[in-house]
């Protein structure tokens, strides 16, 4: 009986002290699990069926635990690694916050994934229109440039004309002056012309009125010739009385012809200067004709030269204001290079911002978006 008694006791006593074990590994493995650690496990054993069940509940979830932080750890060390790829299979299993916190990594991860790949995408569009932009920049400033340097040889070409152009008006100005003072001597040429017509006129009366003296004194030496050889006729009948009368008569008829030869003579010089007379008043009229022609031109002239210097002076006006434009454009151009320039450093800077974007973007793993 007693021996029965020993081997319950010792029994017993073996149990307890197994029981008593489990509790203690128990409390450590709690006591760890307060910690975090969740890999430990309760490995005394029982004969107790309460504290044998106790001890598989807690190594199961332990080990439940265990297989989910582990889970959480290896997925959430790949987002580390910026791999997005991975993600906690077998989330039906668990419940409640566990399955929450599993559903939001999850969620962390499709998160990052999506971003990640809009940023490869973004980058990749962004480097692509950054190349883009700074070619068209490049382009732009060479442009820019080249537009400068034709506004520069514009502005100096104009500068020139302009020049020209008042140099023609001040020419034309001074033409128009000129034109006014030798209209001014045409009149009074053809003036001059008209009266030394009137003095032809004048002098052709003269000359009419000495022919017509002329012909009386040649009439009158005539007679007077006539009487003198009458004279001389009577003075041969009286004999020696009428010689001294003869003599007279011989003196009187001698002045009647040299009378009338002067009379010829002066005919002649009074019909020549008649003939240089209506020469020089038919020169008159031709030089009034050409006065009045020549006025008429000039007239003309003048009016053109008006026209010509009106003209240069809206010309002059137009350059000027060309020359204001084209001086706006160039302070515009140049401001345009400027910006162009800014524009280009602002563009290197995006694409030196879209590589490390790419860059950043191509480290990452994640799954292409189908």
């Amino acid at each position: 009986m007693f021996q029965s008694w020993n081997k319950e006791i010792k029994r017993v006593d073996k149990s307890v002290k197994d029981d008593m074990r489990v509790l203690g590994e128990l409390v450590l493995t709690a006591d760890k699990v307060e910690q975090g650690i969740y890999n430990c496990r309760i490995k005394a054993s029982s004969s107790n069926p309460t504290i044998f069940t106790l001890k598989n509940t807690i190594n199961n979830m332990l080990a439940s635990i265990d297989e989910a932080t582990s889970n959480i750890l290896k997925v959430v060390d790949s987002y580390t690694k910026n791999d997005f790829t991975d993600s906690i299979d077998s989330i039906d299993k668990y419940k409640d916050q566990m399955r929450l916190l599993m559903e939001s990594i999850n969620l962390l991860g499709k998160t990052l994934e999506n971003s990640a790949r809009n940023n490869f995408e973004n980058g990749d569009i962004l480097e692509e229109n950054s190349l883009l932009m700074s070619s068209s920049m490049n382009n732009l400033a060479l442009k820019t440039s080249e537009q400068a340097s034709s506004l520069e040889q514009t502005t100096k070409s104009l500068e020139q004309i302009t020049n020209i152009t008042r140099e023609n008006t001040k020419n034309a100005t001074k033409m128009a002056n000129l034109g006014q003072i030798v209209k001014k001597s045409v009149f009074v040429g053809e003036d001059l012309a008209k009266k030394t017509a009137n003095s032809m006129d004048d002098i052709n009366i003269k000359i009419r009125a000495i022919n017509e003296s002329i012909t009386i004194i040649d009439q009158i030496a005539f007679q007077t010739n006539i009487l003198s050889l009458n004279a001389a006729v009577e003075s041969a009948t009286a004999g020696e009385a009428g010689k001294g009368f003869a003599v007279v008569a011989g003196e009187v008829r001698n002045l009647a012809n040299r009378s009338a030869e002067a009379a010829k003579k002066i005919k002649t010089l009074v019909e020549e200067a008649t003939l240089k007379a209506d020469d020089g008043k038919l020169i008159s009229s031709n030089m009034i004709k050409g006065y009045e022609e020549l006025n008429n031109n000039i007239g003309q002239t003048i009016d053109i030269i008006e026209d010509v210097s009106k003209a240069s002076k809206e010309q002059i006006f137009g350059i000027e204001q060309i020359n204001q434009a084209v001086v706006l454009l160039d302070s515009v151009t140049k401001q345009n290079a400027i910006e162009s320039e800014q524009v280009s450093s602002i563009s290197k800077t995006v694409s030196k911002l879209a590589q490390k974007l790419l860059s950043d973007a191509k480290s990452k793993k994640f799954r292409k978006e189908v």
